[in-house]
């Protein structure tokens, strides 16, 4: 049986290429925008059936915002470093057809898994996960990368999306390196106030420009 590696070689590696994503291996697939924004999809082997190869596969959207409040602390360091789902603002997972789903039956998030062996073939598997990437994961995090777009969906909350800040904060960190200072104020008086560490985030935004200015 083609190992997982193997078989992303083999078919998503030209597919995101194709797609202007640029491969870090054949496990993680990372798609670029403007100010820095990166969208990935990341593909996770999962051990649980030995009759079979079996993975999940994850799309987080990254705006460079998100990832400088994230590493606060060291953002000079953190900076220079690829993207990756630990610092997403929103993301997803690739939910299987029944046919090369593991457990089509199962809930969330075991529904997750696509799997291939003995008794499912893997070129179908391939086809099926081929097709939703260019017809729809591809096109969605190409979308999501324009920040008007991300910030809509922060508010809207649609199921399916797991989002990973609150609306008034998402819309701070999507704007705090696009608008003055001044027209910053607004949104800042919306953020959500529940959080241990709000006041240390609305300070941090107020400081965001200065701080990208003189590089620390």
């Amino acid at each position: 049986m083609i190992s997982q590696s193997a078989w992303r070689r083999r078919h998503v590696v030209p597919a995101a290429k194709e797609a202007g994503l640029v491969p870090d291996g054949t496990k993680v697939f990372r798609l670029f925008g403007g100010n820095g924004d990166c969208a990935l999809v990341e593909f996770h082997p999962h051990r649980i059936d030995l009759r079979r190869e079996v993975f999940f596969a994850r799309v987080s959207i990254v705006p460079a915002p998100q990832r400088a409040w994230a590493h606060r602390q060291h953002w000079d360091q953190a900076r220079d470093k690829a993207p990756d789902a630990s610092e997403a603002m929103l993301h997803w997972d690739l939910i299987p057809p029944a046919g090369v789903a593991l457990d089509p039956t199962a809930d969330m998030p075991a529904r997750g898994n696509w799997a291939y062996g003995p008794d499912m073939d893997p070129d179908v598997c391939a086809g099926e996960l081929l097709a939703m990437l260019r017809e729809h994961t591809f096109p969605q995090m190409r979308r999501f990368l324009d920040r008007d777009v991300l910030n809509a969906e922060m508010k809207a909350r649609s199921s399916g999306f797991r989002h990973r800040r609150p609306p008034g904060w998402a819309e701070v960190l999507l704007n705090v390196d696009r608008v003055p200072p001044a027209a910053l104020e607004a949104t800042l008086a919306g953020v959500e106030m529940d959080y241990p560490v709000a006041d240390e985030f609305i300070a941090w935004a107020r400081a965001f420009p200065v701080q990208e200015a003189t590089g620390r």
